[in-house]
């Protein structure tokens, strides 16, 4: 890669995988969906990053971004006031829940502190974007997805342009948004 590009000055690392709902079809077992969701969502975000470290140490600014979830946040996960705490009553079976994708991206929030601790004396400023709910494919059905709410996909690009473009530079090291109660997702 080295050969054809001299440096990078902002990776973007924007895979996103949900195999969540193929236990609904029975596609795909428990152990296959967690394996798919993790080697994507984590795996792959670690190796790219990996891969492309050399040419991001070469600029003098260089941004290292992590598209995350805001089902990530662990604080939201666990608190009963939040739109993301269901709880769910006693018994089986109990209602679907893409815990497999919202445990990946939880694990990517990690991702991006190690990153920044490891790359802040580099001066690479390290961020996780979780661009909110959106009518992406990454559900499988953007039009099913905007009946539920969800925002136009621009949305999850402006978010990483303010971020590249240094809004959110007080905040590096964290996972930073353009929505809800502040700049800063909870942990």
């Amino acid at each position: 890669m080295e050969a054809k590009c001299d440096r990078i000055d902002v990776l973007i690392n924007n895979a996103g995988a949900a195999f969540d709902s193929k236990l609904l079809s029975k596609e795909l077992t428990v152990r296959e969906v967690w394996n798919k969701d993790w080697d994507t969502n984590v795996t792959g975000a670690h190796v790219v990053t990996e891969t492309f470290l050399p040419l991001l140490l070469k600029p003098s600014a260089p941004r290292l971004l992590f598209n995350t979830s805001d089902l990530s946040s662990l604080e939201d996960a666990s608190d009963a006031k939040s739109p993301f705490y269901k709880e769910a009553s006693a018994g089986l079976p109990k209602p679907f829940s893409p815990v497999a994708y919202q445990c990946s991206k939880t694990a990517l929030n990690m991702l991006v502190v190690n990153w920044m601790r490891l790359k802040k004396q580099d001066g690479v400023k390290v961020f996780g974007v979780a661009p909110g709910f959106l009518a992406t494919g990454l559900g499988g059905n953007p039009g099913l997805l905007k009946k539920a709410g969800a925002g136009d996909p621009g949305k999850g690009g402006a978010a990483l342009v303010a971020v590249v473009e240094g809004k959110h530079d007080d905040h590096a090291g964290r996972v930073v948004r353009e929505y809800g109660d502040g700049p800063v997702q909870k942990w």
